[in-house]
């Protein structure tokens, strides 16, 4: 892992010291498509409605243009054989307004051909240029132990079968795009994929949740500490290397097509917590300095709001924001760009990660600041030559375990679905430095020249 996340142990005091150095040596890159959603494939047909309608597509802008997966257990189940007229085109709406695109999971569990090829046909005419790729099956990895296939399947069957499913989808569809494999942490499986796929995958998916499944006896209190702990994000950097490494002679981009902090739902009171929105922030540009080109958080749009759901259906095609989405949208703000390899020191008691983007479209460096410590933290960036002032952007919270309340420079998203951010604060870069002060458990954008 490079060096933008620093600890220091020993004694708590009241607050710390850290220096933020910045060199100009480009170590990975975020994309404009980077931050999207993940959802159940047979939620489209019963009941969350995924059209252009109440504040949905507003939502989605506001998080920027991505993708949206649609996949999941359910799209492997015998219920599922393809969208509803009527769920198909809200969906085509929602994706023409909002300007995301799709992945879309045909059912490789209870395989037919025919009805794969006839609906991969009507999704394929509905979504059009939307379409990001056709996928088949949802951690096939997994069949064994979830009962959908027998003891003894191997690796082999399932690549005799995905391609039996793609061949279906491309009679339906002739030249669709394609994903995959959509599995876990097997290498066993995705290495071997990865190879016979190459220069036929639009793009590959895999899933990953830090902090595993979640369980009814789950403490939020005793968890927090690891979700924003070094340890874990180091296991994150290694994961996300380790996926990167078995597609990088492919040629297609790597997307965590179903990921979030845990699986199951999420641990209720911390997946749906303001350490939520912490995490999300080093989560995200972790994955992109290891050469992750995009993540789909997993979530639903129904009144299940409890768990790790991004949005949280409170009306008529009206849906509230949880705190993950605030570290989404905050690390949106951050921009686009190449990422900058970041070194930080900092004092005992210190817990700060840093990142930083030299924006795409010119302008001033950027960097994303976290301060994961109960402490205040009092942070120099080193500038080199520059003096003059920054501007700074930041993240707050009530508590770690506050499920509402979180704050993008005091704004909060508004019902309609935007959020309108108070003017920047400023700072003076001097010799020494740009100087920035970080309440405990806080994120800062600061944009300096």
């Amino acid at each position: 892992m490079v060096a933008e996340h620093a600890v220091q142990a020993g004694t708590s005091p009241a607050s710390y010291n850290a220096t933020v150095t910045v060199s100009e040596k480009a170590i990975g890159q975020i994309g404009r498509e980077y931050i999207g959603l993940s959802f159940e494939s047979s939620t489209i047909n019963n009941g969350d409605r995924y059209d252009a309608r109440g504040n949905l597509v507003a939502l989605l802008k506001t998080l920027g243009t991505s993708v949206l997966r649609f996949g999941g257990h359910s799209a492997d189940l015998a219920a599922f054989t393809g969208l509803k007229p009527s769920a198909l085109s809200g969906l085509h709406r929602l994706t023409k307004a909002s300007g995301w695109s799709a992945v879309y999971t045909e059912n490789l569990g209870v395989f037919n051909a025919g009805l794969v090829s006839a609906d991969a046909r009507r999704v394929r005419a509905a979504l059009g240029s939307k379409l990001l790729g056709f996928a088949c099956g949802n951690e096939p990895d997994q069949y064994v132990a979830g009962g959908m296939r027998p003891f003894g399947y191997t690796i082999g069957d399932y690549l005799t079968q995905v391609g039996e499913c793609y061949q279906a989808i491309r009679a339906g569809a002739p030249a669709a795009p394609l994903a995959g494999p959509d599995t876990t942490n097997t290498p066993a499986w995705f290495g071997p994929y990865a190879a016979r796929e190459a220069g036929a995958i639009r793009v590959f998916g895999q899933h990953y949740y830090p902090l595993g499944c979640a369980s009814g006896g789950d403490s939020p209190a005793a968890m927090v500490g690891t979700l924003l702990s070094p340890g874990l994000a180091a296991a994150e950097a290694a994961r996300f290397a380790s996926y990167t490494s078995q597609v990088k002679r492919s040629g297609a981009p790597l997307i965590m097509t179903e990921t979030n902090s845990a699986c199951g739902g999420g641990v209720k009171g911390l997946s749906n917590s303001y350490a939520s929105a912490l995490w999300v922030i080093d989560y995200l540009l972790t994955g992109a300095e290891h050469g992750v080109s995009g993540m789909n958080f997993t979530g639903g749009l129904n009144t299940l709001c409890t768990g790790y759901t991004v949005l949280c259906a409170t009306g008529n095609y009206i849906y509230r924001p949880q705190p993950i989405y605030y570290g989404m949208l905050f690390t949106h703000l951050l921009g686009v760009g190449k990422l900058l390899r970041v070194k930080i020191a900092a004092s005992s008691g210190g817990n700060l990660t840093a990142f930083a983007v030299r924006p795409a479209a010119g302008g001033g460096l950027r960097l994303m600041v976290e301060n994961l410590s109960q402490q205040q933290a009092s942070v120099a960036i080193g500038v080199g030559s520059y003096r003059g002032t920054a501007k700074v952007l930041r993240m707050t919270g009530p508590s770690l375990l506050a499920t509402s309340g979180v704050r993008l420079q005091g704004a909060s998203v508004t019902r309609k679905g935007g959020i309108k951010l108070g003017n920047p604060g400023t700072i003076t870069c001097t010799a020494g430095g740009c100087p920035v002060t970080l309440a405990p458990y806080s994120a800062a954008i600061v944009t300096i020249g």
